[in-house]
């Protein structure tokens, strides 16, 4: 029996539509989906006269230099002066170690306290001093480094004071910041 033309090109359509298995990501694909936590740091300062309560304003969170950004690190070795820290915690894309230039995601309040820009903030890892890592000034929000300094204070006190805090005091040089 002869199969007519017809009916071989139907069912030549239809293997070729035919589902076929998914092919595993490449390595190098399947790195740049995954993230892993990296613990950065912010200096603070301490209240003047007291048990090193931590002074919430913007002299704890400084945006400076050029371009303006708020310096953080990943190790507070870097500096052993500091009396108190703010650990935080940044979603890196990659595998560890984190490279030079990667940018990370920091997870802030929605919606952010203080006239700050929503997030996720970007923050980029340029290890220059070595450990650096640092929020653009545009990120944060304001027109001059002083209004991003006061928006950066209210995002980071409301990470680190709300019922599930996001952000957690750790000593520095001090004992018992609170």
């Amino acid at each position: 029996m002869k199969t007519p033309f017809p009916l071989l090109l139907s069912l030549a359509l239809l293997a070729s539509c035919a589902q076929q298995s998914p092919r595993p990501e490449s390595p190098q694909r399947e790195a740049a989906l995954l993230t892993h936590p990296v613990l950065l740091y912010r200096g603070l300062k301490v209240v003047a006269g007291t048990t090193n309560e931590i002074d919430w304003t913007k002299s704890s969170f400084g945006v400076s230099g050029q371009p303006s950004t708020l310096s953080l690190f990943d190790n507070i070795l870097v500096s052993p002066h500091i009396p108190c820290w703010l650990e935080i915690t940044v979603d890196v894309p990659g595998v560890p170690p984190p490279v030079h230039g990667v940018t990370g995601d920091l997870a802030i309040p929605n919606p952010p306290p203080g006239g700050a820009n929503a997030g996720p903030w970007p923050v980029v890892f340029d290890n220059a001093p070595p450990g650096h890592w640092s929020i653009a000034q545009a990120t944060i929000g304001g027109t001059s480094n002083t209004q991003a300094s006061i928006r950066a204070a209210a995002v980071f006190s409301a990470m680190a004071q709300a019922p599930a805090p996001t952000a957690t005091v750790v000593d520095g040089s001090a004992n018992g910041c609170h």
